[in-house]
């Protein structure tokens, strides 16, 4: 039976978010939000049906490369373009009201004596970072349930998903920061020069 588990697996997988996605559906919602919930009830966090294997790994991660190309397929360059300025603006707004809002959380509850933890470096820091790592967002999801709605070649899907993206850039130069910041063994200075150089490459 162990050999045909990832059998079971793939199963369970696309019967329930099949299931949870037409249910979803019929609250108006995306039906990618019926995957989630999904993932949530049969993963190690409820039920545990499903294990978050090697085989689940690598076959999410072609999914989600399938999904990418796709949407890249779809996309129209010049919309994109004209979007620039309001997914820039978006995203700046997706970033910074997450990392005051998860710093200001964190702050009221992260104190000493409060919360027991090993983690070094000062309080500020780590407050930070939980505000940091509520900047994240996840494009293919944004682009899933733009596709399902029948808006990613629309200006407002295209000013999103840019967004998305930008929100992406903006959160991993922040968190870059902070662990700069918190490591002394690394130079600040060197990572900010860096970055410009990096962006400027012709990818």
């Amino acid at each position: 039976m162990g050999e045909y588990q990832y059998l079971c697996d793939i199963a369970a997988i696309l019967l329930s978010t099949k299931l949870l996605g037409l249910a979803t559906r019929k609250f108006q919602m995306p039906q990618v939000v019926g995957a989630l919930l999904a993932g949530l009830i049969l993963g190690p966090a409820m039920l545990g049906l499903v294990q978050e294997t090697d085989f689940v790994k690598k076959t999410a991660e072609i999914g989600v490369i399938v999904l990418m190309f796709c949407a890249g397929m779809e996309t129209d360059l010049d919309e994109l373009k004209k979007s620039g300025r309001a997914s820039f603006i978006i995203a700046l707004i997706g970033v910074i009201v997450p990392l005051l809002g998860g710093y200001a959380v964190a702050m009221l509850f992260n104190r000493p004596g409060m919360i027991e933890s090993d983690a070094g470096g000062s309080l500020f820091l780590q407050n930070m970072f939980i505000g940091v790592i509520l900047t994240a967002t996840s494009v293919s999801i944004t682009v899933e349930t733009l596709k399902e709605l029948g808006k990613l070649k629309t200006r407002s899907g295209n000013a999103i998903l840019g967004a998305a993206i930008i929100d992406d850039v903006l959160g991993i130069i922040a968190l870059t920061i902070i662990t700069s910041v918190a490591d002394s063994s690394v130079h600040l200075s060197v990572i900010l020069l860096k970055m410009p150089a990096f962006s400027s490459l012709p990818w």
